[in-house]
């Protein structure tokens, strides 16, 4: 029975490496899957931001496409006469307010 207890008591002298070492993996690990955690939520919160651009563009280019169209279109040019330039069409009467 003395000679078992040296053994397994032995064994554990010589072995305590083993365990720091495991136990130092498993701190890088849960590190490294703390830092990957936070890299793939700052990846998807990108997206999400990249996607809100994409669909204000497409909006913006359909925007675009609607005016390149309707260019032929009288009302159209009278409209952005009026709106841009400020030509106010005979009869009308144009006023103009002053800034405080």
């Amino acid at each position: 029975m003395s000679q078992e207890k040296t053994t397994r008591l032995s064994w554990l002298q010589q072995g305590w490496w083993v365990f720091l070492f495991c136990f130092f993996v498993g701190l890088v690990y849960l590190h490294a899957l703390k830092n990957r955690n936070a890299a793939l939520q700052e990846m998807a919160y990108r997206f999400s931001e990249m996607k809100k651009e994409q669909m204000l563009a497409l909006q913006e280019q359909e925007d675009l496409q609607m005016r390149i169209a309707s260019q032929h279109d009288p009302a159209w040019i009278e409209m952005v006469l009026m709106r841009e330039i400020g030509v106010v069409p005979e009869g009308w009467i144009k006023v103009h307010f002053k800034g405080s």
